[in-house]
Formats: C-alpha cells, sequence, structure tokens
C-alpha cells in the first residue's frame, strides 16, 4: 500500500509535466519577444510572513472540468482509474500535491524575473534570480531552493520562454496540471534548481538539476481558518491577496531529458513514507517592477 501510495503521488505530480500533450506548441518561435520588453517584475515573501507546506492528500475534481461519475469528462487529462467517486463528485484516486492539507512552517523568499521572449523555443532571453528558504513542518529540516536560469522550452505545453508575466495558466488551459484551477500568473516561470537540505546540495552535479514551477498568482486557497481548500474555477477569487506558490514535483533535469525522481525531503510521512515533492505556499508577499 505504501508504494502504492507513492507511486500514485509521482504520477499526479508529473501530470504538471505531461498531461498537456495535446497543447504542445512548435518550438522554433524563439525569436518573438513580448511588448514592451524587458518586463521586470520582483517579489518578496519577508520573514515571519505566512508560509504554509502542502501536504499529500486527495484532490477534488472540478465537475465543471472533470464532470461527475454520471457524467465524465476529459478522461485525456484524469483518467477514470486515476478517480474516486466521492459522492455526486469524483477525487483524485489517490495523494497528490495539490490536497487541502497543509501545515505551518517558517520561510522567506525573494524573486527576480525579466520576461523578454514570449514563446517557447531552443533559446530564451528570459532571466530569472530567485531564493527561497523555509524548514519543514517539524522545524528539524532546512531547506534552500535557488534558481538562476529559465528553461526556454518543455516537453509538452508551452512555458513562454521560461517566463511569464500576465498569464493564464492551468484549469483547462493546456498550461500546466488541470488539478490547479484555471488562474491569472502574475508571474510563472519554469527552470532549474539546486536544492539544499540542510545545507547539504542534492543535485547530482551539474546534469542533474531539480526541476522546479513557481507562481505568484491570485487567490487560490481558502483562508486557515476555512481549511486553506484549494479552489474550483468558479471560487478563484481576483480580488483577494495574491499567493506564491513553489512546487518541486518527482522530476530531475538531465542531460537526456527531464526524468521521474522523488525530491529528496527527508520528511517523513504518517505512512513512514518519506515525502517525494515540496510545494511551498507563501500568502504574506510584497510586489514591484
Amino acid at each position: 500500500m505504501k508504494g502504492r501510495k507513492t507511486l500514485i503521488i509521482a504520477l499526479a505530480a508529473a501530470v504538471m509535466v505531461v498531461s498537456t500533450a495535446a497543447a504542445a506548441v512548435a518550438h522554433s518561435r524563439s525569436n518573438r519577444t513580448v511588448i514592451g520588453a524587458p518586463n521586470r517584475v520582483k517579489m518578496v515573501a519577508p520573514k515571519n510572513g505566512d508560509v504554509r507546506w502542502i501536504l499529500p492528500g486527495v484532490r477534488k475534481l472540478d465537475p465543471a472540468i472533470f464532470g461527475t461519475p454520471g457524467n465524465p469528462l476529459r478522461t485525456d487529462l484524469i483518467p477514470e482509474a486515476m478517480r474516486a467517486v466521492d459522492g455526486d463528485l469524483y477525487t483524485t484516486a489517490g495523494p497528490t500535491p495539490f490536497s487541502d492539507n497543509s501545515a505551518p512552517i517558517e520561510g522567506h523568499a525573494r524573486v527576480k524575473v525579466k520576461d523578454v521572449t514570449s514563446v517557447a523555443g531552443s533559446t530564451t532571453q528570459d532571466k530569472i534570480n530567485a531564493k527561497f528558504e523555509f524548514t519543514s513542518p517539524d522545524g528539524e529540516t532546512e531547506y534552500t531552493v535557488v534558481v538562476k536560469d529559465a528553461l526556454p522550452e518543455i516537453p509538452d505545453h508551452e512555458n513562454f520562454g521560461g517566463v511569464g508575466v500576465n498569464a493564464l495558466q492551468h484549469g483547462a488551459t493546456g498550461i500546466g496540471t488541470p488539478l490547479m484551477p484555471q488562474l491569472m500568473a502574475y508571474i510563472a516561470f519554469w527552470g532549474p534548481a539546486d536544492l539544499y537540505v540542510n545545507g547539504e546540495l542534492q543535485n547530482g552535479g551539474d546534469d542533474q538539476m531539480r526541476f522546479v514551477h513557481f507562481m505568484l498568482s491570485e487567490r487560490v486557497r481558502s483562508s486557515v481558518d476555512d481549511g486553506y481548500t484549494l479552489a474550483f474555477d468558479d471560487q478563484v477569487d481576483p480580488e483577494g491577496s495574491l499567493q506564491a506558490h513553489l512546487i518541486l514535483p518527482p522530476v530531475a533535469l538531465t542531460s537526456a531529458g527531464p526524468t521521474g525522481s522523488p525530491v529528496p525531503t527527508g520528511f517523513t510521512l504518517p505512512n513512514g513514507a518519506e515525502q517525494p515533492f515540496l510545494h511551498i505556499m507563501f500568502d504574506t508577499v510584497k510586489v514591484n517592477r
């Protein structure tokens, strides 16, 4: 059972990288630039702000996208074998990185991006300079994630040359996992990351870095008092406070391409398994251009 749960987590996280092949783009357009380039944006999540660690758990599936047990939709995105029935709705069949389960942690972050290239391609002029520091829920482990480069393209969906500013993503957009609701990402990036756990670099060398996706978005989770639940599309709050998302799925970037690889979090779950991904939410953020 433990192995099955770990596998489901890994499969669900991999959805964010591989589930949108139908939306793949022609990667020969890397010379296109955004209007007004370069667009520079900075974000800071200060110390002593609200930061939460997302724990594995099932994701309730939005009936507007995935249908109901009586009328299933978009089984190309989430096959019925990966769904479970919960009354009149679907959930995922097992735990994912997009659950309503979370724990408070300590952390802070700084992000600087420059958006020049408008679409994915073999090269990019986009730039990322980002650093995230945070603890495990039990406070016993410290993590540092450093991102210095943008990925000009990823295998199966548009990534705007590595950095996107003011872009719709997730939901049924074909950009990113459909397990997240459709949202406006005021900053989004995809890049290779160095991961340090208690000060020790966890990469397997320059040819094996961690894959990271980051967004600064409109609010997609309820308050902690209301369960910190992840919204469906029609529950996203464009008037609420902004939220920053950092996720490292169980994917490593190697010279041969992306490959499945659990993130070495060192954090043990109640079932005895090591959590194989990192999904960190920063709810106290400041933005300037």
